[in-house]
């Protein structure tokens, strides 16, 4: 007799340990799968990233390999700004002078913000970007802040303003130069290339563009406003004239305010693109587009030619025209 409930004990533990078995894998095959997360279609393996340690880093010469898909020239690239991030390591943000070098003139102002930029990090724990330390960590944050003026820096506080950097990071300045402006401020186009986490712990190489306003002190340039629009890649292709200057210029001069009389040419200078016709009022204007990494063209400035056959700017807003029609 106990003998045989020795053996019913043994089936007993046996059993046991099976349905162990299968409980296990059950779980990893069926029910972690079920949590992972689920992106295109399947599910979510993220690569295993190693620790890494300062004495392993190796030194890439060629660093532009790993952090940007195009091949525009990097042009926030001015390495005196380690100059800044090192003496003010330790310093407040509200404790940092910019020294006059930097900031002399708007386009120094706009290379420097940028430069300071371009190897500063914000990362959020969760977010699959890196494995340890990135680039210049916060620092250059709180140096960036100070080429803002005053009035500016009264609207975002410095918080705010890092806080804006989260999951952005290796921000390269491809595109800039001087627009018309509304008001005393000088003001300027820009587009940026930048490696942004996303959801699902996905990272992947973002473009936005914008325009940056300076107000000038004294002998200084500070920046008194900035803008930022993402850049978008299927609404164009799928739905879109807007986007082309060529259709633009025809759609909203031609047609919405019968101002053409006869189209002239379209000029393309690099990204710049200026589209020429002659109005009904037999003067000669000219349309300037920049066109961004995606492809669209923006619409910067209008232009009238006077008597002397020099370019002067001139308002013009189709949307008026637009207005009145479907009044």
């Amino acid at each position: 007799m106990i003998i045989y409930i020795k053996k019913r004990k043994s089936y007993f533990l046996l059993f046991l340990l099976v349905l162990l078995c299968f409980g296990l894998i059950f779980y990893k095959y069926v029910i972690l799968n079920n949590k992972r997360d689920f992106i295109v279609g399947a599910f979510l393996i993220n690569e295993k990233l190693e620790e890494q340690h300062e004495k392993e880093v190796v030194n890439v010469l060629d660093n532009e390999k790993y952090f940007r898909p195009s091949k525009l020239p990097v042009l926030n690239n001015n390495e005196e700004i380690n100059e800044l991030i090192n003496n003010y390591y330790d310093n407040k943000f509200n404790d940092i002078s910019i020294p006059m070098k930097f900031i002399n003139s708007p386009e120094n102002t706009i290379l420097n913000y940028f430069s300071l930029l371009r190897e500063a990090a914000n990362p959020v724990n969760g977010k699959y970007i890196g494995c340890g330390s990135l680039g210049d960590g916060d620092k250059p944050y709180k140096i960036a802040y100070n080429l803002f003026d005053d009035e500016y820096k009264a609207k975002v506080s410095f918080k705010k303003y890092k806080d804006s950097f989260s999951n952005i990071f290796h921000i390269s300045l491809i595109k800039f130069r001087e627009v018309p402006s509304d008001n005393d401020d000088i003001k300027y186009f820009y587009e940026i290339e930048a490696i942004q986490a996303l959801e699902n712990k996905v990272a992947s190489f973002t473009y936005y563009y914008g325009f940056i306003e300076l107000s000038k002190i004294k002998n200084e340039y500070k920046i008194s406003n900035i803008n930022i629009t993402p850049e978008n890649y299927l609404c164009a292709p799928y739905h879109g004239w807007v986007y082309d200057a060529e259709s633009k210029v025809q759609i909203e001069y031609g047609d919405w305010c019968k101002f053409i009389k006869e189209i002239n040419k379209t000029e393309v200078n690099g990204y710049i693109k200026n589209l020429y016709f002659l109005g009904n009022d037999n003067k000669n204007y000219k349309i300037q587009f920049y066109t961004l990494t995606n492809d669209y063209d923006v619409e910067v400035a209008q232009y009238i030619q006077d008597s002397n056959g020099k370019w002067k700017r001139v308002k013009l807003n189709p949307e008026d025209c637009l207005k009145n029609k479907n009044d």
